[in-house]
Parts: structure tokens; sequence; C-alpha cells
């Protein structure tokens, strides 16, 4: 514990479960919060980031600025990433002040105190958007580590609030740690011809079916504007290839596929409108980041992005594409309705800076070190 030893409390963070362009927004989340950390959070809290040579070689930004060790695995392969975490990871972490797993789920054998980074309940909500294997892994392994789990850690205060709902979990158990973004200075401007931005991983919850034959719609009445869509591809990739290519105006909808975030930055400060048609999010980094950017958002209801955004912003969870096309030309027609959504946009990401990131990840530290086990976290998960 922090007691036993002079000097700053050090906490094992474990990234073992990020493989390079295959979480999306976890991935992000994880880096880009350690690194506010970085620059924000106090010198007596002291993280020590565990991850593999290759995610150390696509973020070179951690090491420069935190204490890394790599673990020479190939964590493609689940089997690999769950024995070196019970294992190589293990080891470390027992002369270490505690431990924090940020991929939502504790590993066999870890370290004491643990918290656990909770992304979502997805895997339980929704087993249906993973495959048979993922779906049986992951319907065990998420509760029992959050049960496991000394501290809580989620990414926004829905997904706080359904884990003390559904797993009777004491609220002094529970962090909320949300991602925050850069205030943009100024204005941005608008690319002609106009541009809709959705940028996600083609899974299904994403729903860019939805806002392809949106934009299909759109796309008949407005003979310039053009769709971009950023991100990997996901389990429905396929079928948005073929709602694309089956639709009138394939030609203007790019796919850029995942791009590194200073050409994304470029792609948002053109973008005449995000679209955000998710039906379930954890947080919604893009969301904010486009409030942030003073570019207004559509979003669907009933997530955690609409507690983002103001009202205006929001399209009932049920709608169907002349829904989203009509809201998104309203955006593109309508300059009073735009400028209310940029200002209540960028009046709202005011809450969200890197600097309330780093404070809520110590406070959640200092739970961590301050909160007993309330388990014995040696062998097998029961």
């Amino acid at each position: 514990m922090s007691g036993s030893r002079s000097g700053p409390a050090r906490i094992a963070v474990d990234l073992l479960w990020l493989v390079p362009g295959d979480v999306g927004g976890s991935e992000e989340y994880a880096v880009r919060t350690l690194l506010a950390y970085a620059s924000h959070g106090p010198s007596d809290l002291r993280p020590v980031v565990h991850l593999t040579g290759a995610a150390a070689e696509v973020h070179p930004e951690l090491g420069r600025v935190l204490d890394v060790e790599t673990c020479p695995v190939d964590n493609r392969r689940r089997g690999r990433r769950l024995l070196a975490e019970s294992t190589w990871l293990a080891s470390r972490t027992r002369r270490l002040d505690a431990v924090h797993h940020m991929g939502g789920r504790i590993p066999a054998r870890t370290g004491a105190p643990v918290a656990v980074t909770v992304h979502d309940l997805q895997p339980l909500d929704h087993p249906e958007h993973f495959s048979a294997a993922k779906r049986a892994y992951l319907g065990r392994a998420l509760p029992r580590s959050i049960r496991r789990a000394d501290v809580v850690v989620a990414v926004s205060d829905g997904v706080a609030r359904q884990i003390m709902d559904r797993f009777a979990i004491p609220a002094d158990r529970v962090a909320v740690v949300s991602s925050g973004v850069v205030p943009a200075v100024g204005l941005p401007v608008p690319s002609d011809p106009p541009t809709i931005l959705y940028p996600a991983v083609t899974h299904p919850h994403k729903r860019h079916i939805l806002l392809v034959e949106a934009f299909h719609l759109l796309a008949g009445r407005h003979p310039t504007v053009r769709l971009v869509l950023t991100g990997g591809p996901g389990r429905a990739e396929g079928d948005v290839d073929k709602a694309i290519d089956g639709g009138p105006h394939a030609d203007r909808i790019d796919r850029t596929g995942r791009i590194p975030a200073d050409l994304l930055a470029s792609h948002l400060s053109g973008a005449s409108v995000v679209a955000f048609p998710s039906s379930y999010e954890g947080f919604g980094i893009p969301v904010v980041e486009a409030m942030a950017a003073g570019v207004p958002v559509l979003v669907s209801g009933g997530t955690p992005a609409a507690d983002l955004v103001g009202g205006g912003s929001v399209v009932s969870a049920v709608a169907g594409p002349d829904r989203w096309a009509n809201e998104l030309e309203r955006l593109l027609v309508d300059d009073r309705h735009r400028r209310l959504l940029v200002d209540a946009g960028r009046q709202g990401a005011t809450a969200h800076t890197w600097e309330a990131s780093a404070d809520a990840l110590e406070r959640a530290w200092r739970l961590l070190l301050a909160t007993g086990p309330v388990a014995a976290r040696r062998g097998s998960e029961a």
C-alpha cells in the first residue's frame, strides 16, 4: 500500500488490452486521459503504464511523459493477452500501490487495491452486437470485474448510473472520469461544398446505414452536399458498403478509413454538420469535440451523447431516414438555427476540459488508495 514506502504512490495502469486501431473510442479515451494527467496531475501519484510494444510504437507520446513498461506479447489474440495480464502484468503490479485496468475487465490475477474502467454495458444490453465468442466472454467477465473492483470508473454520469442500478454498487465505489477537449479559438469556416461528417467505426450500433439512407434523400434535394465517413471497419462494414452503393448518390460519399488525429481535426474544422446517429454510447468523444470546435451536431436521443448537447441537437431515437434528412437540411439552410446549436454546443463543451479529466482521474486514484479491497485478488475469478 502507499503507506509502506516513501515517495509518490505508484499506480499500475493496464493497457495490455489496447490493440491499436481496433478498439476505437476506448483507445482514444485511455491515451488522451493519461496524457492529460501527465500534463495536469500532481506529482505524488505516479502512473506506470503497461502496454505492448506495438501499442507503444503507435503512441510514443505516452513514453515521453509517463513511466512505461512494454510487454513482448501479440495481444491481438485474446488468449495471449489474458495470459500476459495474469502472469507478466501481475508480477509487476505487486511492486506498486494499486492497479487500474482501463479496458473494462479485471484479469484472473491482479494487484490490490484494484480499479476497472467501464466504458459501457453494451455487451450486456445488446449482446447481439458481438460475435458469439465475445458475447459469451464479456457476458461473464464484465459483471465479475465490476463486482470485484474496489473502485469502478465510469466514462460518463449515464454509465455510472447504470452500473450502480444494475449491480447495486455503492456510489462511494464509483468515480466518473470523462474525456476532455481543447477549446477552439474562433469559429470554423465550413467547407464548400457543404459536408456532413460522421467519425465512427462501422459497428452495427453506430447506425451508419440510417445516416447513409438519410444522406441519399438529402442529396437529392441538395446537389452539392457530401458525406464523409471516417473510422475503421466494424462488423457492419459490408452492409454499409451495400447501403452506399445501392443508393443514387454514392459518388458523393467519401470513405477515409481510420485517419490520424490531425487529419480528423482538419475534417472537423471544415464540416458543416457532425451527424452522430449511434444508438449506444458510453460518452461520445466526437460529439464533445464538435461542440468545442463550433460545429453543429445531431445525435440520437436516449444516449449519453444526448446528455452532452442541447435539445435542438437531439433526434428521436426512433426517427428514420426522413427525419434525419430533414434535420440535416435545416442545419444547412437555416443560419439562425445553426447559430443557436453552435452557441449551445460551445457553452456545453466548457465543462469538458482536460484539466477536469485529470482532476477526476486523480480523485479516482486517491479513492482507490483509500479503499480497502472488497475481495481477495489472487487466484481465479469466483
